[in-house]
């Protein structure tokens, strides 16, 4: 730990010293400053890890609060323009993730699990949107983006914070199982439910967007399509192109083989950046693409979990130190008391569908008790869909977004430690089978 701490605090004084000569305008827009970024957070993130591991702590957290720290918001070693320039990585990181997931979700294995993620996730959810809905009505008064609203325009403001915020997240489910080798019962159904819970969230944002556009008089334009279509186009599309990708793959492993984790890695970077210019999910196409090689081309979750490994650390630890750095801490310092009452109203509604929907599923008790904590982190979808808000509904969607990152800049430090905590408390941390402990090294 003592050997972390030194090496963290040498990579934040030369960092210190390098920006100096840097000015903001040239780190941003610099293939210099983009790759000074890039090296600082892959060596300041891991090393963050180390300590937080030391303390019996994710090396998650770690990841996120060294962003955190060195992000714009606080030390600001990163500018605002780095950090936007290095979105590819969270683009090939979200792939990395996806594929791994989609690999490890085995359907037969999964089978007698599949009724308790169906209604945890289908109660939870609901659940969560409801309770928040509530929760913005009632305190609507303390919310200055809705105070000019109308009674109707209110309620669909309300409606749409509720959906976006029952959003939770895959990224930070998949990296702790990861980073704690877990397999069982809670670890199996807590992945399933948070990737179906996401999906949800998809279509239903969908659905309010609509309400809202139609409420708001927000207007698609000539030549755009309708949300509806929209959806049908991404998750088709991100459907069949992962179907694609997933055929692709299995073919290069049975006949060439060699380099195949450059080639897995390729393809994500592909699915990041093409994906997103055809309106394409990368989540869903490497989501679908694990799926597919895990259950129907017999190219098993163990060989993609070996030959991912080796890339998993520093692309996570840049992932989410990237995320760490995207935190506002201005609307959380301004938000605070709001954002602790709502993150609290959030977590009560997903504990409670949570516990609802194990019981009528008969969810054995050890996975019952603990599920709930791996509802509780947020990140990637709820900020989208923020950004999206803000554009869409010039009126309220500004100060929403600004709620909205307040409450997951809360979830997503909290979110994390617990999770770990009820993998360990359900007997499944270093239950995986032939898992290398690469975040060792």
């Amino acid at each position: 730990m003592i050997r972390s701490v030194v090496l963290l605090l040498v990579t934040v004084a030369l960092m210190a010293s390098a920006r100096s000569f840097l000015p903001d305008a040239e780190a941003a827009r610099s293939s210099a400053g983009v790759a000074l970024g890039f090296g600082f957070l892959v060596i300041a993130a891991i090393q963050a890890g180390n300590i937080f591991a030391a303390l019996k702590l994710p090396r998650l957290t770690g990841y996120l609060l060294c962003g955190l720290l060195v992000g714009p918001d606080v030390a600001a070693l990163l500018t605002p323009g780095m950090v936007s320039n290095l979105r590819l990585v969270n683009g090939v990181a979200v792939g990395l993730i996806a594929l791994s997931a989609g690999s490890e979700l085995n359907l037969k294995s999964l089978r007698p699990r599949l009724k308790s993620v169906l209604m945890v996730s289908f109660i939870a959810v609901p659940a969560a949107m409801v309770g928040i809905t509530l929760l913005v009505k009632l305190l609507g008064g303390q919310m200055p983006f809705l105070t000019a609203l109308t009674a109707t325009q209110q309620w669909t403001a309300a409606l749409t914070l509720g959906v976006v915020l029952a959003s939770l997240s895959p990224a930070v489910t998949i990296a702790i199982l990861s980073e704690t080798a877990s397999a069982g019962p809670m670890s199996e159904t807590a992945l399933g439910v948070v990737v179906l819970a996401d999906i949800l969230i998809i279509v239903a944002f969908t659905v309010v967007h609509s309400l809202g556009a139609s409420v708001f008089g927000v207007t698609a334009g000539a030549g755009h399509l309708s949300p509806a279509m929209q959806l049908a186009i991404e998750i088709g599309g991100s459907i069949a192109v992962g179907s694609l990708v997933a055929l692709s793959l299995a073919v290069y492993y049975r006949t060439v083989k060699k380099h195949f984790a450059l080639v897995v890695l390729a393809v994500c970077v592909v699915a990041a950046e093409v994906g997103t210019r055809l309106h394409l999910d990368a989540l869903l196409v490497c989501l679908t693409a694990g799926l597919l090689l895990e259950n129907a081309l017999g190219v098993g979750g163990a060989t993609i979990a070996k030959t991912l490994a080796p890339a998993n650390l520093p692309i996570f630890a840049v992932f989410f130190a990237l995320a760490g750095a995207g935190l506002h801490v201005h609307d959380l310092k301004t938000l605070w008391p709001l954002a602790l009452v709502m993150a609290a109203g959030r977590v009560a509604s997903l504990f409670l569908g949570a516990q609802v929907g194990a019981r009528l599923a008969a969810t054995p008790d050890i996975v019952r008790r603990w599920l709930p904590l791996a509802l509780v982190s947020q990140a990637g979808v709820s900020v989208g869909l923020a950004e999206l808000l803000a554009r869409h509904f010039p009126t309220w969607g500004p100060g929403a977004r600004g709620l909205i990152l307040a409450i997951v800049t809360v979830n997503e430090m909290v979110g994390p430690v617990l999770l770990r905590f009820g993998l360990t408390r359900a007997g499944e941390v270093g239950k995986r089978e032939g898992e290398v402990e690469h975040h060792e090294h």
